[in-house]
């Protein structure tokens, strides 16, 4: 099962990565990376540590795809 969410996160970081290189917006940018930290985050942890995951994930996500170039 974690094999299988590993791979279709994997999948969707490639998808939303080509697609968030392709604009200058840093918005879209920064949702983009905050969509994929959040659901990467979301896969660790337990309880309020899986909320606490999915929280970080998605702040750094989002800090990374608005500076990415």
């Amino acid at each position: 099962m974690m094999t299988r969410t590993l791979s279709f996160i994997s999948i969707g970081l490639l998808v939303l990565s080509t697609a968030a290189a392709c604009t200058d917006n840093r918005g879209v940018n920064a949702a983009t990376g905050a969509a994929i930290g959040g659901l990467a985050g979301n896969q660790f942890g337990s309880g309020q540590g899986k909320t606490a995951m999915t929280v970080a994930g998605a702040a750094t996500g989002a800090v990374i795809g608005a500076n990415a170039r």
